[in-house]
């Protein structure tokens, strides 16, 4: 019985330990450079930080991942980013809450970047918006709130801005606050 409980705590203890490994090499020691690039959360004083942190295209929570492509007929441009990272915000106007999704992909060269670009454009018919220097989309989420995405490309960097809410004229508003915080930030 006695070596049953110990069996059981040095397995009980490798597994911790284990588990303390993956967390520390899940999370690199230095932040990433897509951190610096992510929309602030000071851009919305009223918003809560639902999400932040490193994106892999086998992970469900962000649009690029192979699921979602091989869904909408995409091939495997999107999926190529050497390194991904996501911001998501709830943000209250004092009447509804809406919701801002920033995802950043890192590919190896501009031209990759664009590609990538060029495949979500087509397969999602996104609009070109030359005062943002990019392409949106309106559309609908599956309880029929409003939903805006906005692509960007700047060098090696692919950018999804994202905005759903209620109401189609405060999810433009919430898409053109985004815009303009990341634009202050990008230095455009």
């Amino acid at each position: 019985m006695k070596r049953i409980a110990i069996g059981v705590g040095v397995l009980m203890l490798a597994l911790g330990v284990a588990a303390a490994l993956h967390r520390a090499l899940a999370r690199p020691s230095t932040p990433s450079p897509l951190t610096a690039q992510a929309l602030p959360a000071e851009a919305f004083p009223q918003s809560y930080r639902l999400e932040e942190g490193p994106l892999s295209p086998q992970a469900l929570n962000h649009p690029l991942n192979s699921e979602n492509l091989a869904s909408m007929g995409i091939k495997e441009e999107p999926l190529r980013f050497r390194e991904g990272y996501g911001v998501g915000l709830a943000v209250y106007d004092g009447q509804q809450t809406g919701l801002v999704f920033h995802l950043l992909y890192r590919y190896a060269d501009p031209a990759q970047a664009r590609r990538a670009a060029e495949a979500l454009i087509r397969a999602w018919g996104l609009k070109e918006r030359p005062e943002v220097g990019g392409w949106e989309v309106l559309g609908r989420d599956s309880e029929g709130g409003a939903l805006r995405t906005l692509v960007q490309v700047r060098g090696e960097v692919l950018s999804l801005l994202i905005a759903n809410g209620t109401q189609e004229a405060a999810t433009r508003q919430l898409l053109d606050q985004a815009v303009q915080a990341l634009a202050a930030q990008w230095g455009r």
